[in-house]
């Protein structure tokens, strides 16, 4: 067997860990069980990054005498604990089930309130060209790491020895700060298409480390791949890397990533051309798929818009002297997707908008309602807005003109829905200012210059006493008191308090009896 590369780790391991090892190491000697164990994947790599990880995978070399696997070390790892007076803890198993992409069984045990995973080594094939579902069997450290991603979470620790074991090429490839697969790309994204979107999505988890994917996997991408990705990966595993990437730290580079490979046209475009059957349930029917390159403007130039506000604005949710932070990732995913979808529904009827985000937010992706509707709710406020006329001009330190105060009345009536992402209303004005004002700020390299505009015209708005609190600021008038005062229905008091908080935003100063006397006079408006 080809002996690994062999490194001591210059990072300090947590005192917590080297007691778990420790710990572990123990119950394979007092046990007779014999075995090897090592630290595989993620946590070597964050390690040696320098980062902290409580993802601890321990794999399994078995001894020549007998397999052990995930669930019988685990199990003993719960009886030792016993043995030693320590709170008996549960063995979580995973069997195998290829309908939820487990292809292997694995066994969860806590030790001193760290849950640790332990799998054996494991060699995957694939005889199917039409499932990525392997056959799976015991195997050595070299086959192990051999059938894993990218070489950087093919390192393993060795508990034993305390030294890092590179089977490929992983240590060098952390140095270089490159995603690259230990065996040809080609073969290693057509066994697993899946593995393409994960690859992208480290990228931007690693994002301030500026890792990037390796030549080879940027020019494995073909047509035949993309098509591979959607017969052989199911919508929800495709809609769960994309929430991942979204709300990450830089999403930005994701999408980027997605655009360049053509992923994004092919999975997430695809959707918006979702149609209902005749039974009124979305189909995974797609009426329209457009294969377009990164930079086409084929379709009057919402991808390049899409492209340009990406780059543009997405970096602003993490940058912590942003107008824009976002500190959730649940809001970040909306927010992000926002810009991606924004330029593609600009000039979609209002009576249609529902119906297709509905097929790409919760039928394609499986998103929560919440973030649907408040993806809808941004989406129609940019409308809003577009539709009266909002003039940005008209807000600057000197003062907003009633002109742009009554276009974003209207647009906040939109986004008026405590779930609302936080600075929902900031977002839709930044991508409206850029997209229908400023193009020329789109796709801006100096994003620092770009915050700094989006903040002027905040600050205006935030000195406008009344005007972003507009529809959630008491009224000095209630819904009762207000049909006392004019002839109205019960329905049309709701409609009438609208009317009363557009005059309150008008006149900020107004008193109660500034307001009976204008409604006295308006009633008939109402």
């Amino acid at each position: 067997m080809l002996s690994p590369k062999r490194v001591r780790l210059d990072k300090p391991i947590a005192a917590a860990h080297k007691r778990i090892f420790a710990f572990l190491l123990c119950v394979n000697e007092e046990r007779g069980i014999r075995a090897t164990l090592r630290v595989a994947g993620g946590w070597v790599r964050d390690v040696l990054l320098g980062l902290h990880s409580q993802d601890i995978d321990i794999a399994i070399e078995s001894p020549d005498s007998r397999h052990v696997s995930g669930e019988l070390f685990a199990r003993e790892v719960a009886a030792y604990q016993q043995t030693m007076g320590m709170a008996s803890r549960t063995v979580s198993v995973i069997r195998v089930n290829p309908e939820l992409s487990k292809h292997i069984e694995t066994a969860t045990v806590c030790v001193y309130d760290t849950p640790i995973e332990f799998c054996a080594l494991r060699h995957d094939e694939y005889t199917r060209s039409d499932s990525r579902i392997p056959e799976v069997r015991p195997a050595t450290p070299l086959e192990d790491a051999l059938r894993r991603d990218f070489t950087i979470n093919a390192l393993f620790y060795n508990l034993h020895t305390m030294e890092v074991e590179d089977y490929t090429t992983g240590i060098e490839d952390l140095r270089r700060r490159v995603l690259r697969c230990p065996l040809d790309p080609s073969e290693t994204f057509t066994d697993d298409p899946l593995r393409l979107l994960r690859g992208i999505r480290f990228v931007g988890q690693l994002g301030e480390l500026e890792f990037s994917l390796d030549d080879s996997v940027m020019c494995c991408v073909n047509k035949g791949l993309l098509e591979k990705v959607t017969a052989k990966v199911s919508r929800e595993r495709i809609g769960k890397e994309l929430v991942k990437m979204l709300s990450g730290p830089s999403p930005e580079r994701c999408v980027d990533l997605l655009l360049k490979m053509g992923l994004l046209q092919h999975v997430l475009l695809a959707e918006l051309y979702m149609k209902r059957s005749q039974k009124g349930k979305f189909t995974a029917e797609v009426e329209r798929i457009e294969y377009l390159a990164p930079e086409d403007t084929a379709t009057d130039g919402s991808l390049a818009s899409l492209v340009a506000l990406n780059r543009t604005l997405t970096p602003l949710y993490s940058r912590s002297d942003s107008p824009l932070l976002l500190s959730s990732p649940s809001d970040k995913l909306v927010a992000v997707l926002f810009l991606l979808c924004l330029p593609l529904y600009r000039g979609t009827p209002r009576e249609q908008l529902a119906e297709r985000l509905y097929a790409l937010c919760v039928n394609g992706l499986k998103l929560p309602l919440t973030s649907y509707n408040a993806l809808r709710r941004m989406i129609e406020c940019h409308k809003t807005l577009l539709q009266h006329r909002l003039d940005m001009r008209g807000i600057t330190s000197a003062g907003v003109t009633d002109a742009a105060k009554l276009a974003l009345f209207e647009g906040l009536s939109d986004l008026n829905d405590k779930r609302m992402v936080s600075s929902a209303f900031k977002i839709v004005l930044s991508s409206y200012l850029l997209l229908e004002q400023r193009s020329e700020l789109l796709g801006c390299s100096d994003v620092g210059a770009v915050a700094g505009i989006i903040s002027d015209v905040w600050s205006a708005l935030e000195r406008e006493s009344g005007l972003l609190d507009a529809m959630t600021r008491p009224l000095l008038l209630k819904g009762d008191e207000l049909s006392k005062l004019i002839p109205l229905d019960p329905p049309q008091i709701g409609p009438a308090l609208v009317v009363l908080r557009r005059y309150a935003m008008l006149h900020p100063q107004a008193t109660r009896d500034d307001m009976i006397a204008w409604l006295r006079k308006e009633k008939a408006a109402l």
